[in-house]
C-alpha cells in the first residue's frame, strides 16, 4: 500500500491530494517531456549527462568521454532541422570552422558526428563559468580595466580566426564565455562560429570573405553596415561588431536601439552613436576614441586588422580612476617586447591573452615610498623643534638663577 511522501500516512485510494496533509501526490505531478538523449551513450563513446541550455541551432548538453573518463559538451543539432540541407550544411561549418582554430581564446572542438540514424553533434570542451550577457545583466557595466582585459582575448581570438579566414560574424555577449581560473581571472572564450564564414584555402588571396548574395546573417544589435547591406565582408566587420560590444560594456546600454529589427538596421547604417563620454562621463579618453574608431561606417576608417586594434589597446596609456582612489602611483616595466604591452596604466588587466603577464612585470608603488619619505621628514624636524624648545628652556632657567 502506498504511503503519502510527506506525513507518512497510508493512502487507501487514489487521490491527487493527501487527505490526510493535503500534499500534491508524487504519483500525479505533471510531468514534461523526457529528453530521449539523457543517459545514451552516442556512438558508443559520449554518454549523455544533463542538458546545459538550447539555441536555435541546437541544444548543448553535459556528456562524458567514456573512453578517456573526461567531461565534455556535446552541440547536438535539433533533430527536426536534420532534414534540412542548408542548416545541416551550417553545422557542419561551424564545426569546421572552430577546428581549424588553436588559440587558448577560441573554444576547442573535439570532434563531429553526422549519421542518419542518430543526431548530428559537435565535440567541445566544457567550459565552466558565464557567458558575458549574464555577466551584464547582473553587473549592468564594467570597469574600463575590465573592458580592456576582455577586449584584448577577444580581439587575439579574432586575430587568430581571420588568419584562419574565418570572419565571426556573430559577436554578442551569449558568444563571449568567462572563466575564472586558478592562473588568470576573467578568461575569454569566443564561441558559436555557426554563421562563420570560411575562405577555401589556396583560392585567391583570401583578403575577403564573401556571403551569399542577398544573405544576411547576424544579431542586429551587432551587426556592421556593410553585413546588413549584404556585402562582401573581411575582418573590419568583426571589429565593428567588437566596438558596440565594449560600447555595451562601458555604458550599460547598446549604441543601437529600436522598436524593429529594422529601427536597428537603420541606425547602423545612418546614424552616429551619442559619445561614450555622455553616456558614461568616467571613461578615459582615449578608450573612448578607440570605441569610436571602432564603430566606424566605413571599414576604411577603422583599424586594419584585429591584430592592429589590439596592439593599441595593449598601448594604451590610460589614467585609471582606480589608481587614483588608492593614491598610488603604479610602474609597470614588462620584460616583454616593447610593442607586445605599452605603457598602460589598467592596473591588473593580464596583457597578452595567453599568458598572464602579472608574472612578467616588475611592479614598484612609488606612492607609498613618497609617503613614507614625508612621515620621516616630518619626525626629524618635529623632533629638531622640540629638542630646541626644550635646550632654550633650559639656558633661560639657568640664567634666571
Amino acid at each position: 500500500m502506498e504511503s503519502c511522501p510527506s506525513c507518512r500516512h497510508q493512502l487507501v485510494n487514489k487521490s491527487k491530494f493527501c487527505p490526510h496533509c493535503g500534499a500534491r501526490l508524487a504519483a500525479f505531478q505533471p510531468q514534461g517531456p523526457v529528453d530521449p538523449l539523457l543517459g545514451m551513450v552516442l556512438d558508443n563513446k559520449y554518454r549523455v549527462l544533463g542538458k546545459i541550455g538550447t539555441g536555435a541551432m541546437g541544444s548543448i548538453y553535459k556528456a562524458e568521454d567514456v573512453t578517456l573518463g573526461r567531461q565534455v559538451a556535446l552541440k547536438v543539432l535539433h533533430r527536426h532541422l536534420i532534414t534540412e540541407e542548408d542548416h545541416v550544411k551550417r553545422f557542419k561549418r561551424e564545426a569546421l570552422a572552430a577546428s581549424r582554430l588553436q588559440h587558448p581564446n577560441c573554444i576547442t572542438v573535439l570532434g563531429y558526428s553526422q549519421s542518419l540514424d542518430g543526431p548530428s553533434y559537435i565535440v567541445m570542451e566544457l567550459l565552466n563559468g558565464d557567458d558575458l550577457f549574464k555577466i551584464l545583466a547582473d553587473e549592468k557595466k564594467l570597469s574600463p580595466e575590465r573592458v580592456v582585459r576582455f577586449s584584448s582575448q577577444i580581439l587575439a581570438a579574432l586575430e587568430e580566426a581571420h588568419g584562419e579566414g574565418i570572419v565571426h560574424r556573430d559577436l554578442k555577449p551569449e558568444n563571449i564565455m568567462v572563466e575564472q581560473l586558478r592562473s588568470q581571472e576573467d578568461f575569454v572564450k569566443v564561441l558559436d562560429f555557426g554563421i562563420a564564414k570560411l575562405r577555401d584555402h589556396g583560392k585567391g588571396d583570401g583578403a575577403s570573405f564573401k556571403t551569399e548574395a542577398g544573405t544576411v546573417f547576424g544579431t542586429p544589435e551587432y551587426m556592421s553596415p556593410e553585413q546588413i547591406r549584404g556585402e562582401e565582408l573581411d575582418g573590419r566587420s568583426d571589429l565593428y561588431s567588437l566596438g558596440v560590444l565594449m560600447y555595451q560594456m562601458i555604458s550599460g546600454t547598446l549604441p543601437f536601439t529600436g522598436g524593429t529589427v529594422i529601427d536597428i538596421a537603420t541606425s547602423h547604417l545612418t546614424k552616429t552613436a551619442e559619445p561614450l563620454t555622455k553616456r558614461e562621463p568616467t571613461v578615459p579618453g582615449e578608450l573612448a576614441a578607440f570605441v569610436t574608431k571602432l564603430m566606424n561606417k566605413k571599414p576604411g576608417d577603422r583599424y586594419e586588422s584585429a591584430s592592429a586594434a589590439r596592439q593599441k589597446l595593449l598601448k594604451l596609456s590610460l589614467k585609471s580612476p582606480i589608481l587614483d582612489m588608492q593614491q598610488t602611483d603604479t610602474i609597470i616595466t614588462s620584460k616583454l617586447p616593447d610593442d607586445h604591452l605599452g605603457p598602460s596604466r589598467f592596473g591588473g588587466f593580464k596583457g597578452d591573452l595567453s599568458t598572464d603577464v602579472s608574472r612578467n612585470t616588475d611592479v614598484v608603488k612609488t606612492g607609498s615610498s613618497k609617503k613614507s619619505i614625508g612621515i620621516l621628514i616630518g619626525l626629524g624636524l618635529g623632533i629638531l623643534v622640540a629638542g630646541g624648545a626644550i635646550a632654550w628652556y633650559l639656558i633661560q632657567h639657568y640664567f634666571n638663577k
